[in-house]
């Protein structure tokens, strides 16, 4: 290809790539549905940039995703196949949750493939700092946006149902259909704040951490507050000597003692302050990690529920959807359905996966976790491989309070940006290294010639 059509063809590329970035990030789907009612045309949207940048990157599927790719691709291969197998042998009613749900898996699948391919474009391009630079400015709007959930509902949202216009007035949501969900996307933010304070963009990355904190404090999220405090635990074990680490110390820290200080405060002045009794409800939980009243001890009671049934069929599960309605668990298990009586699912992707489609699709979901985070271990110290690492261990806590994590599209966003990640990181070790051995022969070579 000449070299003018080649240039051509990377810009086009890049800018599918960041359409996708920005329209999957901010949730474009969702504000969608709550301003105009639908939002097919945007789901539409997303998988027509999907579908371009897999046929226009034209790169082994290996060079692009690595084994982390492979291995998520087998996992939602697998859960599909195997789910649909079992439905049809044992006549399962696969559309007691969602109809639509093999669609979600497959579409997940796209973009996953769609945001490797075209993140190894940009990578080759501007580099792995400034691609997740430009990510942090588009997650720092997604935070704004958060913090600025009671305008959103009050002059925007115009078909936001009611369930969700409850839930708005005691946790913040922003552009995401659940608070949950909401403050996991914020906890992202924190982490690559975090990791490019190693970086150019150390200074707006002081500001974005401590904005995206108090956005996963408003959601009122305890999943999302777990997943952060990890987080700074791994930023603070982490940090090795010199000048920048201890900046990115002091920043995790910083944030740990926002978070802790704005809960002590509010625990402090209950009487004073204008609470909801949800959010008085998860305010004692968190100060107090008390598992006593509220929809967290009846989640508790789904997961056994859940195990017992999984029990019957460990290999193949029991079909799709089958675990995304719990027959038997209790009602308002969750605040989504407080208002409707409608009976929650197992909110635990790891025993979804296991429940509907058995034990394969567990297994390399389980797998490409630890692949991921064993490129900590296996690679150089970086700012993409921290922001991975940082990633992965807020996925891995999110699978275990809510359904369908690898199929939201901001996830799957960011699961197929983070395999190419590690993958272009490994290439350019690898790529060091075979110049490093030369001039090291070439060194011993010389050496041994002066010795006599």
């Amino acid at each position: 290809m000449p070299l003018d059509r080649q240039s051509s063809h990377s810009r086009l590329v890049m800018s599918v790539f960041w359409l996708l970035a920005i329209a999957t990030q901010l949730n474009f789907n969702h504000v969608s549905n709550m301003i105009v009612g639908t939002g097919w045309f945007v789901t539409l949207g997303y998988a027509l940039c999907g579908i371009f940048l897999i046929l226009a990157v034209r790169v082994p599927f290996r060079q692009a995703l690595g084994l982390p790719g492979y291995l998520i691709a087998a996992a939602l291969t697998s859960y599909l196949l195997i789910g649909a197998g079992v439905t049809l042998v044992t006549d399962a009613e696969w559309r007691l949750g969602d109809y639509r749900l093999p669609l979600h898996a497959g579409f997940a699948l796209v973009l996953i493939v769609a945001s490797g391919f075209g993140a190894r474009v940009v990578l080759r391009r501007i580099g792995a700092e400034e691609l997740l630079a430009r990510i942090l400015v588009v997650k720092a709007i997604v935070c704004i946006l958060i913090l600025a959930t009671p305008l959103l509902v009050e002059h925007l949202y115009h078909a936001l149902p009611e369930t969700y216009r409850w839930i708005s007035r005691t946790r913040f949501m922003g552009t995401f259909q659940g608070a949950n969900t909401a403050g996991i996307v914020a906890c992202q933010t924190v982490v690559l704040a975090l990791s490019l304070l190693n970086g150019r963009y150390r200074g707006l990355s002081w500001w974005i951490a401590i904005l995206a904190s108090v956005a996963v404090v408003v959601t009122f999220s305890r999943a999302a507050i777990l997943a952060l405090i990890l987080v700074v635990v791994f930023f603070t074990w982490s940090a090795a000597q010199g000048v920048y680490s201890r900046r990115r110390h002091t920043a995790a820290w910083l944030v740990l003692f926002v978070i802790a200080a704005g809960f002590v405060l509010m625990a402090a002045n209950l009487e004073r302050l204008p609470l909801e009794p949800n959010q008085l409800r998860r305010l004692a939980w968190i100060t107090t990690f008390a598992t006593s009243g509220g929809d967290i001890n009846v989640r508790f009671e789904v997961w056994p529920l859940a195990l017992s049934h999984i029990a019957e069929s460990p290999l193949f599960g029991h079909g799709l959807s089958q675990f995304h309605i719990l027959q038997y668990a209790p009602p308002d298990c969750h605040d989504s359905h407080a208002t409707t009586g409608k009976v929650c699912g197992v909110h635990n992707t790891y025993m979804m996966f296991w429940g509907e489609a058995g034990i394969v699709p567990l297994a390399l979901l389980l797998l490409f976790v630890g692949a991921l985070l064993r490129m900590r271990l296996a690679l150089p110290k970086s700012i993409a491989i921290d922001t991975v690492t940082g990633w992965t261990l807020v996925f891995a806590v999110e699978c275990m309070s809510t359904d369908d994590v690898p199929f939201f599209a901001w996830n799957a966003f960011i699961i197929g940006l983070s395999c190419a990640l590690v993958t272009h990181a490994a290439r350019g070790s690898r790529a060091r290294g075979a110049q490093r051995a030369p001039e090291t022969r070439a060194g011993m070579v010389a050496h041994g010639a002066a010795s006599p």
